[in-house]
């Protein structure tokens, strides 16, 4: 089966190229990166990145926010190309390595959507922002009231879907209220959802993160199960 990684980015020059490198290949046979319009080196750098038996694409995303380069990516690649596709964040504070565990749930048709949960890391709490570590598990604890069902940890960067799932969501989110809608959809539309424990590291550059973005996450999950 054919896997493609999708990389949303922001002026991560600090890091591209490191997470590009550490993709593995030949697993994954694609790398998508959509940028969000940097002002930095990051897609010169990824320009010149280069993988043995593994494609790179970089695709300039509409408007600004992770969520609209999610938007873009579905609008402007051919999801039919692959059978498995892999997001995550271009700030190494996720481990690319760790991809084969994140698709194999995937692969073996157990789940639908792999989400990897940061909380498993014994370390988190000296990696997290404390304000951030507390935000992102009020907005877990929500999810799972309004949800029924307990995603561990909402706000992961670090995801896996099949094709089907990608064709069938709909995605409205705009900035990091993204996770959220794709928690709510996975939920809403009955797919098997897989949680596997992830190690995480401090990011690299800097934290675009702001505690605005936690009404707005939560205002997204409101929106998704009462209104739509």
């Amino acid at each position: 089966m054919k896997v493609c990684a999708l990389l949303p980015t922001l002026n991560e020059e600090g890091a591209i190229k490191k997470i590009i490198d550490n993709i593995p290949n030949p697993l994954v046979n694609n790398i998508v990166v959509v940028d969000g319009n940097s002002y930095d080196n990051t897609v010169d750098i990824a320009k010149k990145c280069q993988k043995k038996a593994c494609n790179i694409e970089i695709m300039t995303q509409y408007g600004k926010g992770k969520g609209m380069a999610f938007q873009t990516f579905l609008d402007k690649f051919d999801l039919e190309k692959y059978d498995v596709y892999v997001m995550l964040d271009a700030d190494c504070t996720y481990n690319p390595k760790e991809i084969k565990n994140m698709i194999l749930p995937i692969l073996k048709k157990e789940a639908d959507v792999v989400m990897g949960n940061r909380f498993f890391d014994k370390n988190i709490r000296e990696i997290m922002p404390f304000s951030t570590y507390i935000g992102n598990r009020i907005l877990t604890f929500f999810a799972m009231i309004f949800c029924f069902k307990n995603p561990k940890d909402v706000c992961t960067g670090y995801w896996s879907f099949s094709k089907d799932f990608l064709k069938k969501i709909k995605i409205e989110a705009k900035n990091f209220d993204l996770e959220m809608n794709l928690f709510t959809q996975a939920v809403k539309h009955k797919f098997r959802i897989k949680i596997i424990p992830i190690s995480y590291k401090k990011r690299v550059g800097m934290n675009k993160l702001r505690k605005k973005h936690g009404f707005l996450i939560l205002s997204r999950l409101l929106k998704e199960v009462l209104v739509n």
